[in-house]
C-alpha cells in the first residue's frame, strides 16, 4: 500500500510512513475516531502541549532555548501557543463575562461623575463608557494579548540585551511565558473570582504578583542568575515594562474615549 500524504510504498504493519513520517489511518471516520483526534492533543500527558506548559515551570531554560537552538519538535511552537491562548481566551470571556470585572470600573466612574457634576460640563455616561471599553477589550482580547508580547519582548531584551540573545529570540521567550500564564489566569479566575466570590480588583493584584514571581523565575533559571542579580534585574524589570504597559493603556483608553464622546 502506499502513504496517502507521499505516496510511499509502506508495510501492511507500519503505523508512520517512513518517508514523510504521517501517521497511516485507514480507518472511516466515525465519532469515537474524530473525538480522540480532536481531544486527544490536548489530554495526551506526552505530547507537545503538556510538555511545554509543565517544562516552563520544572525546567523552563529548556523549553526557552528549544525553539531558537532548532529543536522545534521537542515542545509547543511559541507563536501557535500564543494564538491557542488567545483563542481559548477569547471564548472564556464570552462565557465569564462582564459583572465580574464591572467592579473594576466602578471607583473611576464615580469619580468622573463627582468631579464633573457642574451643570456646564458636558456629560457623558461613564458607566456605559467603562461598560464599552472593557466588553471591546474582552471582545478583541486576543488581539490585545498579540500586542503586548512585542512589549514585553522589548522589555526584557532591554533588560538582558548583554546576555547574547536578540530581540527576535526574546519574542519567542515572552510568548511562551505570557502564553503559560494566561492559561493559570484562566483557571485561578474561575476558582477565585466566579467561584469563591473574590473582587476582580484583588484577583488582578494577586495575578500581578504571580506574573512577575513567574516571569523573573524563568530569566533567573535562563541566565543562570543569583540571588543579587535577580533582584537588579527585577526592578529594572518592573519600571520598564510598567512604564511602556501604562503608556499602551493610557493610549487606548483615551483613544476609546474620544472615539465613544464623539458617537
Amino acid at each position: 500500500m502506499n502513504c496517502k500524504t507521499c505516496n510511499n510504498p509502506y508495510e501492511n504493519t507500519a503505523q508512520y510512513c517512513s518517508n514523510c513520517g504521517a501517521k497511516i489511518v485507514d480507518d472511516r471516520l466515525s465519532l469515537k475516531g474524530t473525538w480522540e483526534e480532536f481531544i486527544g492533543p490536548f489530554f495526551s500527558w506526552d505530547n507537545n502541549f503538556w510538555r511545554t506548559f509543565i517544562g516552563l515551570f520544572t525546567n523552563p531554560k529548556d523549553v526557552l532555548e528549544a525553539y531558537i537552538s532548532g529543536a522545534r519538535k521537542k515542545y509547543f511552537q511559541p507563536f501557535s501557543y500564543i494564538i491557542l491562548y488567545a483563542t481559548i481566551a477569547v471564548f472564556f470571556y464570552k462565557f465569564f463575562p462582564m459583572e465580574i470585572i464591572m467592579d473594576y470600573s466602578e471607583g473611576f466612574t464615580k469619580g468622573y461623575n463627582s468631579t464633573n457634576s457642574s451643570s456646564n460640563v458636558p456629560k457623558i455616561d461613564m458607566d456605559g463608557f467603562m461598560k464599552g471599553y472593557m466588553e471591546s477589550l474582552m471582545s478583541y482580547y486576543n488581539f490585545f494579548v498579540l500586542l503586548l508580547i512585542p512589549i514585553y519582548a522589548l522589555t526584557s531584551y532591554i533588560i538582558f540585551n548583554k546576555r547574547g540573545h536578540n530581540f527576535f529570540e526574546h519574542l519567542v521567550f515572552n510568548s511562551y511565558l505570557q502564553s503559560n500564564l494566561g492559561f493559570i489566569s484562566l483557571v485561578l479566575q474561575v476558582v477565585l473570582v466566579n467561584m469563591l466570590g473574590m473582587s476582580f480588583g484583588t484577583y488582578s493584584i494577586l495575578f500581578l504578583f504571580l506574573f512577575i514571581l513567574f516571569t523573573l523565575y524563568a530569566f533567573k533559571e535562563l541566565y543562570n542568575q543569583n540571588l543579587k542579580q535577580s533582584i537588579v534585574s527585577a526592578i529594572k524589570y518592573l519600571l520598564l515594562f510598567f512604564g511602556l504597559y501604562f503608556g499602551i493603556i493610557i493610549a487606548l483608553t483615551i483613544l476609546f474615549f474620544i472615539i465613544y464622546a464623539i458617537t
